[in-house]
């Protein structure tokens, strides 16, 4: 059942990585003072590797049960997202900016290219553009709302799709965190919702291994 809705549920699943992947530089310790917009986008590109634990939650109308799945996540401002999910199977899906690898298990990796399908690589262009700082594509695509009680409170950050394609996929998207994101929630046009905890990120080391950059090059 899961490794079926993998393959049915591909757009959704790379989209909503991809997002994850470029609001997770967002996140650095808390300031003095209640964070504002316009400080979350100067500290984009603070963190430029971040590694950690997931644990994915999938509420799918077609399923009774939610769909768990978790792992651990490589996240390079410079090479993109190694998404590294061990259970309920092994998957590894690697994201760069122009190329995506996914492999189930120990069969051969699928690699795709923008050419192959532009409209997973929209999202790619449209997030990762926040690795440079550069939040001129989120702003034009999302409403934006962010909210903090205090400078030692977490914050909350909620996104609203503007227009197509993005407000065909996802009515809102919430992320909140403190030091790193802790938490986002997706909710879906069709009703689907998603959930994604992060646990044990960190920054260091600041470099990636021979080991890690060998998974890139593909």
């Amino acid at each position: 059942m899961h490794k079926s809705w993998i393959k049915r549920d591909w757009k959704t699943t790379v989209g909503m990585i991809f997002l994850v992947c470029a609001i997770m530089f967002i996140a650095k310790p808390s300031q003095a003072t209640s964070i504002n917009l316009e400080q979350l986008q100067q500290q984009l590109s603070n963190h430029p590797i971040v590694r950690g634990d997931f644990v994915q939650t999938r509420h799918m109308k077609m399923f009774d049960a939610p769909l768990q799945s978790s792992g651990t996540f490589l996240l390079s401002s410079q090479h993109g997202l190694w998404w590294q999910q061990t259970s309920p199977f092994p998957t590894s899906l690697i994201l760069t900016q122009d190329k995506l690898s996914q492999r189930i298990g120990d069969q051969p990796a699928q690699i795709l290219k923008v050419r192959d399908n532009p409209m997973v690589f929209y999202f790619s262009h449209v997030f990762l553009s926040l690795f440079q700082g550069d939040t001129n594509a989120l702003t034009e695509q999302f409403e934006l709302k962010l909210t903090q009680e205090s400078a030692n409170s977490p914050w909350q950050l909620q996104l609203t799709p503007k227009a197509a394609p993005l407000n065909k996929v996802f009515n809102s998207i919430t992320v909140s965190g403190k030091d790193y994101i802790n938490h986002v929630e997706l909710n879906e046009v069709r009703g689907d919702k998603s959930i994604i905890d992060f646990t044990h990120q960190q920054s260091a080391p600041e470099t990636l291994s021979t080991a890690e950059k060998e998974a890139f090059n593909f």
